[in-house]
């Protein structure tokens, strides 16, 4: 059975600049910040040594050093970004975090939020989908979306892009393309079978023409940040720093991925990018104004 386990760290009264009126952005006040979050506390009882437990003193310095410092306007953003800087920094999974702003308003004690949040894998840690279509395509981009949300974790993704064909015939439609970031422990060989029944269920026929008309297109463009060679396939996809289609979606939703075998972030690979032959605009509400 899981560990149901929580550290409480409560009533840290820690002055800062917090507010939105003039006064408030020139004199400290004092907030209050409580903490909660899941933790196997067995092994640290065990051998009684705090190196088997998450380190509470060092995220009580860590918040303490951070908020006196802040100078937000909302208590809202201090939680926020509070919460972001602690999952980031310590081995924590969760987070319950409370900030208090006592006599904020009149006649009342207390004012404050309270926010759970959750670790989010890093970009290295992703799986990403590349997915075009140029027949209906607001109808099979969306389609898409719902099956990959029911099979994988989805984390994020990115605008929906019109993008000239690229090496097929030049009188057929713009294409639609985006980019997605799932979390799965699905190996890259099982994705690629699942990929191959959502194109057939989305009227995918494949034909001689790879850069024909299609009602759906979907790559596995990276796995995780590894490198690999498959049969009749490798990842990072070489699309990435060659097709304005993969690149410039990857590009909103993850600037700063190292790709392995490049060394280079995603943001260097586009600013190197000089194919003006490629053109690609973003749709302003895309898949949403349908």
């Amino acid at each position: 059975m899981a560990s149901k386990d929580l550290i409480l760290l409560t009533g840290l009264k820690i002055s800062c600049i917090i507010g939105i009126y003039d006064w408030e952005r020139k004199k400290k006040q004092s907030v209050v910040i409580d903490l909660r979050f899941p933790a196997d506390i067995r092994k640290a009882s065990r051998g009684d040594q705090i190196e088997d437990t998450v380190n509470y003193k060092k995220i009580a310095k860590a918040v303490i050093t951070y908020v006196e410092k802040s100078r937000f306007q909302l208590i809202e953003t201090l939680a926020e970004r509070l919460a972001d800087l602690l999952l980031d920094q310590f081995p924590i999974p969760e987070i319950f975090l409370r900030v208090s702003k006592p006599g904020a308003v009149r006649g009342s004690q207390n004012v404050g939020v309270e926010i759970t949040r959750v670790k989010s894998p890093r970009p290295e840690e992703l799986v990403f989908f590349s997915l075009g279509s140029n027949i209906e395509p607001a109808r099979h981009l969306k389609n898409a979306l719902v099956r990959i949300e029911k099979t994988f974790n989805l984390k994020t993704q990115s605008h929906v892009y019109e993008t000239s064909p690229v090496g097929g015939k030049k009188n057929q439609p713009f294409f639609w393309n985006m980019v997605v970031g799932v979390d799965t422990p699905m190996k890259p060989e099982p994705i690629r079978q699942w990929i191959e029944k959502l194109e057939k269920a989305e009227g995918r026929v494949r034909t001689g023409d790879q850069n024909g008309s299609r009602t759906l297109d979907v790559d596995l463009i990276i796995w995780k940040n590894k490198l690999i060679k498959g049969r009749g396939y490798s990842l990072p996809h070489p699309d990435i720093g060659t097709k304005a289609f993969v690149l410039f979606p990857l590009l909103e939703i993850s600037p700063n991925l190292v790709l392995s075998g490049t060394n280079k972030k995603v943001i260097e690979i586009a600013q190197a990018f000089t194919d003006k032959s490629q053109t690609i605009r973003q749709l302003t509400n895309g898949l949403n104004e349908l």
